[in-house]
């Protein structure tokens, strides 16, 4: 590495307006021993910021990013095929995480930023919201574009990065930032070119707000290694008294505090320490008006303490100055507010106030003043952000009126409603209102949505820790099973909405000697039933419950196959026919006729597929739609001729006709979680998006036709479970512990 240069790192980390010495997701790779072809030469860094309410701790946010490490450093081939990979495995990591969460409501989307130093080039892929920022003597470049870095990790299949490569030469820095502060655009950076590390630092936090995820990366001379500088909060320091000349005046001084570094060097051997590297001095000039006080960077001495010892007696003595002088300052404050009001106000003696009083109002009277300040500085900072956003907003909808090509179109638009959805963060007008209304039109026809009013359906109040994973919606009530105890829910239409039935009874129990456990699925039954049930249910044993409004539910085991059961999961009735989907077995049993006495015998003769990450099923005459967790479908046709066995399609292919999409085993940015089947006289394939809270409606035959999304914001939560009403043409759509409902067109 003969023509390197080394990489300093130094956070750019602000919480509450705070400075923090670390980067939370920040993660400095050490060099392994081992490596694929052509990864030798390279020194990685990776930042990773989750949104979302599914968070990582930071020990579980450090093990995936050291796993992420091993991956690139595994990886043969190009730099990019190596960045390529190692978002792949994240993305794939963060989907499967929130695929499993999708009944909880949780999730969390990832922005990925991985850099790469070899030689004098640095590549960079961004994932997500990511900003950076290289600063060289004569430009500034902006790197972003959120139409190839995408929306995030975690979210669908497809794993979204934007690539850049930069040569980089010493003095050259890079910041990198999630989200990109109001002041730092390109003519507030242009005067910060050819800095030093510390002085660029300063000046980038006094640009900053009172939160910032972000890290600066300054280029050396060097051998091509990457070093960690970390700052060190040091206290302020104690005012110590200066013997005036006169008793007239008061001076004093303060102990000069020396500024350092601490380096933390990633070598190839990794934890190897390495000299320390100075920085520029802290200057003793008052800072520019811009400018706000940020913590230096400094290195303790080699095997010298970082605390002093103080004395029980040194401890009391700086209490008690320290309270005395509080007291002094509060009835100086105070003292010069009755001067004040004194002069303004005809009846003095209600100034007459108790010391204690007067302290307390000279402590509080400051506060609110400095409170109401800062509520007017912050409402400013919302204005500013909001301008900003907008702006962005603006232009890239005027890009995007310039689009034919469809794919190019939709993408223009999904950037720009980005940017007022950022905005309207901050604050919402009539003008934001208006773009964000022609931005969602555009892209609900390019992406076949169609908007429906979705109401409040159930009147009173569900336990507040419902889940509801399942709803039948039969004649003029809702039933709704609740996964967190295992209970079907009954709820009747009334003229004020659908009340809860508190007499029915449908969940685990004993039943005539039998105990059943908690419901795992259920289905409606049609009428006339030997048990004048409304609806059946399973539990995990493979026990049936028969539901009854206004009785007993009616329990009845189920002869089991040759192979015994495994874990059975859901139920379909078809026509007088009971199918069980048994993953573990790999199975999916028929009962002719309900006749539960008797073996069933199997859906499928030599070709089987595979089962055991199916989560939903459901049948049309003699087809059978299998849901896999990632979302693809398995199709088979039943056939009870020796001549043409049933047969089956894994994967299934989905029709996606809208302009610039392409048809496939997937549905892009999409995962299923659950699906139904509508009769004539409008046979349909309905499938619910538990993340956009989107039902997919399809043929038979899979050509997509719509889908259909809430016109106002629902709660910010995955949907877990949805009906069609085949009579009423209604969706019933469940959210957590409550049921949306809207009329289809």
């Amino acid at each position: 590495m003969g023509d390197s240069i080394d990489l300093l790192i130094l956070p750019l980390e602000r919480t509450a307006g705070q400075d923090q010495s670390s980067v939370t997701g920040l993660h400095i790779a050490s060099l392994p021993r081992k490596t694929a072809r052509l990864r030798k030469r390279d020194r990685l860094i990776l930042h990773l910021h989750l949104e979302g309410n599914a968070p990582l701790p930071p020990d579980r946010i450090e093990q995936l990013l050291s796993n992420l490490e091993k991956k690139y450093y595994q990886t043969a081939g190009t730099v990019t095929t190596a960045l390529r990979t190692t978002a792949e495995q994240l993305n794939q990591y963060l989907l499967d995480r929130n695929v499993r969460n999708s009944s909880t409501g949780r999730q969390a989307i990832g922005y990925l930023t991985q850099i790469v130093l070899r030689d004098k080039r640095v590549s960079i892929a961004q994932s997500g919201l990511s900003h950076a920022y290289l600063l060289t003597s004569s430009n500034i470049e902006h790197v972003h574009d959120i139409q190839l870095a995408g929306n995030g990790l975690g979210l669908s299949r497809t794993t979204h990065l934007h690539f850049s490569q930069v040569d980089i030469q010493q003095n050259d820095a890079l910041v990198i930032s999630i989200q990109s502060p109001v002041n730092w655009g390109k003519e507030s950076l242009a005067n910060l070119q050819n800095q030093g590390p510390e002085s660029l630092r300063r000046k980038l936090l006094s640009k900053a707000g009172t939160e910032l995820n972000a890290f600066l990366i300054h280029a050396q001379a060097g051998s091509g290694e990457l070093r960690l500088l970390r700052p060190v909060q040091k206290p302020r320091p104690i005012p110590v008294p200066v013997q005036p000349a006169t008793t007239e005046s008061h001076v004093e001084a303060e102990i000069p505090v020396q500024d350092a570094a601490t380096v933390e060097s990633i070598s190839e051997l990794g934890g190897t320490s390495l000299p320390s590297i100075p920085l520029e001095p802290t200057k003793t000039s008052p800072p520019s008006p811009d400018e706000s006080p940020v913590t230096p960077l400094e290195v303790p001495e080699a095997n010298q303490s970082t605390n002093k010892v103080v004395s029980e007696a040194e401890r009391e003595d700086q209490s008690a100055s320290i309270g005395g002088s509080l007291t002094d300052s509060a009835l100086k404050i105070y003292a010069g507010l009755v001067a004040f009001l004194r002069g303004i106000l005809p009846d003095s003696g209600i100034l007459t106030l108790p010391p204690a009083t007067m302290a307390f109002t000279a402590i509080v009277v400051p506060l609110t003043i400095v409170a109401v300040a800062a509520v007017v500085y912050f409402q400013r900072g919302r204005e500013a952000q909001y301008n900003l956003h907008f702006t962005s907003a603006q232009q890239a909808a005027e890009l995007a009126e310039t689009k034919t090509d469809p794919h190019e179109l939709r993408l223009a638009w999904e950037k720009a409603l980005l940017h007022i959805n950022n905005a309207e963060l901050y604050q919402t007008t009539e003008e934001s209102r208006l773009l964000h209304a022609k931005a969602q039109g555009i892209l609900d026809d390019l992406n076949a949505i169609e908007r429906l009013e979705f109401r409040i359906a159930i009147v009173d109040q569900l336990d507040e820790n419902a889940q509801i994973t399942r709803i039948v919606s039969k004649d003029e009530s809702l039933y709704m099973l609740n996964a967190s105890d295992g209970i079907v829910e009954r709820a009747i239409l009334t003229d004020d909405g659908f009340r809860l039935d508190t007499t029915f009874q449908c969940g685990p129990g004993p039943y005539e000697g039998m105990i059943v456990g908690p419901v795992i699925d259920i289905a409606p039954l049609p009428a006339g039933n030997e048990f004048q049930a409304t609806l059946v249910g399973i539990d995990g044993n493979g026990t049936l419950l028969y539901c009854v409004p206004g009785d007993t539910p009616l329990a009845s085991p189920m002869e089991p196959p040759d192979i015994m059961w495994g874990t059975p999961r859901s139920i379909v009735v078809e026509g007088s026919d009971l199918y069980v989907l048994d993953p573990q077995t790999n199975a999916v049993w028929i009962y002719r006729g309900m006749d539960v006495t008797q073996s069933p015998r199997l859906f499928f003769d030599q070709q089987i597929p595979p089962l055991h990450d199916v989560i939903d099923m459901e049948v049309n005459q003699n087809d059978l739609y299998l849901l896999h967790e990632d979302g693809h479908l398995t199709t088979c046709i039943y056939s009870a001729l020796s001549t043409s066995p049933t047969r089956c399609k894994n994967p299934e292919i989905f029709t996606d006709p809208r302009p610039g999409r392409q048809s496939g085993p997937f549905i892009e940015d999409t995962f299923f979680s659950q699906i139904e089947f509508a009769p004539p006289p409008e046979p349909s394939i309905y499938l619910l998006d538990p993340n956009t809270q989107a039902i997919y409606r399809f043929s038979v035959r899979l050509t997509l036709d719509r889908q259909f999304r809430s016109q106002e914001p629902l709660p910010p939560q995955p949907a877990s479970g949805f009906t069609i009403n085949r009579s009423s043409h209604t969706i019933f759509l469940a959210i957590g512990n409550q049921i949306y409902y809207a009329p289809l067109p």
